[in-house]
């Protein structure tokens, strides 16, 4: 009885695992307009010191701490005290206090125009595992700033669709189910399509 019950779990399961992997593979397969984002141009900068840098039109200006992140175990490992954002010399906002989440002693920054609006948009590491997570910081051009939309926020990116706006995320690591996400770009909103 013991076996059957297994088998038919299974079975279910593999039904439901090949349902799921088949709705996705439809709807990217139906556009062919999905590009890798692997192999989209997204620049990333390592930040362990005080430095200025400029990524197309935008200068920024960091000011690295040695001891603003702490662990019990690590010590101090640093973090970026301030990150000031200037646009044609005029300064544009500052952020304050990013800490090392990863205890690396280096905060990776990724540049891209993430929700396809012509701005360039730009990520921190939040978190990182088996899998790594950012904290996304979009371009609002009402307000001229970049704000953190906690929407955005663990968001691994595996396809792009320009044309419709679209993103599909990446499997959380588990080989066992697919469960990727299908998203819809609008505006600064990221909304997860059913």
């Amino acid at each position: 009885m013991k076996n059957k019950i297994t088998i038919i779990v299974l079975l279910i399961f593999n039904l439901n695992f090949a349902y799921s992997q088949n709705t996705l593979k439809e709807l990217t397969d139906k556009n062919k307009n999905w590009q890798l984002f692997s192999q989209e141009k997204i620049i990333t900068i390592d930040i362990n010191k005080t430095e200025n840098f400029i990524v197309n039109n935008l200068k920024f200006v960091i000011v690295w701490d040695k001891q603003l992140s702490y662990s019990e175990n690590i010590g101090f490992y640093g973090g970026i005290k301030s990150l000031t954002i200037f646009k044609n010399n005029k300064s544009l906002q500052t952020i304050s206090n990013i800490e090392d989440n990863i205890a690396l002693g280096t905060i990776s920054i990724s540049f891209y125009d993430y929700n396809l609006d012509g701005y360039l948009d730009f990520t921190i590491p939040i978190d990182c595992g088996k899998i790594c997570w950012d904290k996304y910081y979009i371009f609002n051009s009402q307000k001229n700033k970049y704000e953190n939309l906690k929407d955005w926020d663990y968001l691994r990116i595996q396809k792009i669709n320009k044309i419709k706006k679209q993103i599909l995320s990446e499997p959380d690591d588990n080989a066992i189910t697919d469960n990727r996400k299908l998203y819809q770009i609008k505006g600064l909103k990221l909304t997860e399509m059913k």
